[in-house]
């Protein structure tokens, strides 16, 4: 298991698809990569980036994520998405993330996560099934 440092970057790459554009998730009516989908993989950035620094019986859920959606990108663009640890307080976690397609910048966001105890949140969650 990886030590969790701060300071440490995650990068990954994506394709803009038809699925993923605005017109496809209802966010908006033209063809280009959708706010939504774009918070969704900056969020698997930063929990791919740190799950692998945590125990088989904890894991991250995200908390909070606040975006600027600096850019339009086509459908066929790729999107380059970089998330950096920035800071750590007991279980709660701060990335810096950027989003980049082939032309420019088109999105930075600050984004929260929190460790939590995989049993106790299952836990919780199935006891608002049973509301």
């Amino acid at each position: 298991m990886e030590e969790l440092k701060v300071g440490t970057s995650y990068e990954k790459k994506f394709f803009v698809n038809k699925e993923d554009t605005a017109l496809a998730l209802g966010s908006g009516g033209e063809a280009v990569l959708a706010t939504p989908r774009l918070v969704a993989w900056m969020e698997n950035v930063a929990y791919e980036g740190v799950e692998a620094t945590q125990s088989e019986t904890n894991t991250t859920v995200g908390t909070c994520i606040e975006l600027k959606h600096l850019g339009a990108s086509p459908v066929g663009m790729e999107i380059h998405i970089k998330a950096t640890l920035v800071s750590i307080e007991k279980r709660a976690l701060t990335f810096d993330i950027d989003a980049w397609d082939t032309v420019e910048k088109i999105g930075e966001a600050i984004h929260h996560r929190f460790i939590v105890d995989k049993a106790r949140f299952n836990e919780k969650v199935l006891k608002k099934r049973s509301l």
